[in-house]
Parts: C-alpha cells; sequence; structure tokens
C-alpha cells in the first residue's frame, strides 16, 4: 500500500480527480474502465448511497491496479473505518473533521477534507490535511486567489462546479490538482461521450502549467 507521502506525490503530478457519484450504479465499472483507458489516474467513488460501498469493492477489485482509487463524501470515522476495509487509498469528505482526518491519517489513507472559508482551511491544516478540498468551487477562481494570501502552502482542490471549460484556470490560479463531478460522469451513468470528456480533462491538467 502507498504511503501518504507516495499519494501526496501521486496526486500532485495527476492533478485530477474524476468524481463517480451515480444515482444508478449499472454502469459503474464501465465508467470507471473508460476512465482509467483515457489515463485518470485517480478515481473518487462516493458512498452517499448504500451502493457506493459496493461499488468502491468491485472497482478496487477491478482497477486498483490501474488507478488510485479512493471514497467520497466519507462524513464519519465509521464510515473512514469502513472504506478502509475495502480497499480506499484516499477519503474525500464535503467538510472539515478532525476526528475524520486523523481516523485517515492513522490507517494511511491520504484525506482531502472540504472548507469553503478561511476559518475552514486553517482547521483543515492544522488536522493535517495535506489538501483541502476547496467547496463549491462555484464561488470561482478569484476566491481562490484570495485564500492563497493567508494560505500560500496549502494544497487546494477545487471541487463542485469545475469543467473542461474553466479547469486550466483553477490549475493556473495555484490549485494543486482539481476535481471534477457530472461535468464528466453524469449521475445517470450514461457513457455516451465520457471517452472525449475524459481524455480532454487529462489533456487539460497534464499540460496546464504547474
Amino acid at each position: 500500500m502507498a504511503s501518504l507521502d507516495e499519494l501526496e506525490g501521486a496526486l500532485g503530478r495527476a492533478r485530477l480527480v474524476a468524481i463517480v457519484r451515480l444515482s444508478d450504479h449499472t454502469n459503474v465499472l464501465a465508467i470507471v474502465e473508460t476512465l482509467c483507458d483515457a489515463g485518470v489516474q485517480f478515481l473518487e467513488i462516493t458512498v452517499e448511497r448504500p451502493e457506493g460501498y459496493d461499488s468502491l469493492a468491485r472497482c478496487v477489485e477491478k482497477f486498483s491496479n490501474r488507478a488510485t482509487i479512493g471514497a467520497g463524501t466519507v462524513l464519519s470515522v465509521d464510515s473512514v473505518r469502513r472504506v478502509r476495509d475495502l480497499g480506499a487509498q484516499f477519503v474525500v469528505s464535503p467538510n472539515t473533521n478532525p476526528d475524520v482526518i486523523a481516523e485517515c491519517h492513522e490507517e494511511n489513507l491520504l484525506a482531502i477534507p472540504g472548507a469553503l472559508t478561511a476559518t475552514e482551511v486553517a482547521s483543515a491544516t492544522a488536522a493535517g490535511a495535506r489538501f483541502v478540498k476547496l467547496f463549491p468551487a462555484s464561488v470561482g477562481v478569484p476566491y481562490l486567489q484570495a485564500l492563497r494570501g493567508p494560505f500560500p502552502n496549502a494544497k487546494f482542490v477545487p471541487t463542485g462546479g469545475v469543467n473542461n471549460e474553466n479547469a486550466a484556470s483553477w490549475l493556473d490560479a495555484g490549485a494543486s490538482a482539481v476535481a471534477m463531478g457530472s461535468s464528466l460522469v453524469p449521475l445517470s451513468g450514461e457513457l455516451d461521450g465520457l471517452v472525449a470528456r475524459a481524455q480532454q480533462a487529462v489533456t487539460i491538467t497534464v499540460s496546464s502549467d504547474a
């Protein structure tokens, strides 16, 4: 299993997290295979629905040799333990919960807590989070630029409103990586157009200035 330093470095190089949040999990394996084929290296399977845990387990079993697979929408210590047992390597939350972050570190999982305000960013970094999910990213690129003033060492991952049209702007403004959800993988799990969108996302994040 990769160390936290190795996971941190890998995400810093990949610069893209594909969020697989589905209302219908029928196509989850086909979706993840398509994303892997397109070159996506970090995949987040959200677990706010019970089916998410099963999908996480199936994807880890089949694709962990091709991508780093983590769990999203993890809200409790119990959920951290559950996704650890299913093979997740990183944990993403919409909020900052120091107990969740501490449990992730205890289990050698990369924690990516969600934060919006300066107070939340400070709490996340004080708890030892190596990346901070800036959520929702619909606040706009200037907001990230403002936060980077008092938090120059924080590694931000804007999420919620990032797409192929604006991803480069976020990275150019200093984001360490971006996460794309429904703009990349629709809730319905529809596969049409996914290959092209994923390939474009990988190309944008690789080519944008580091």
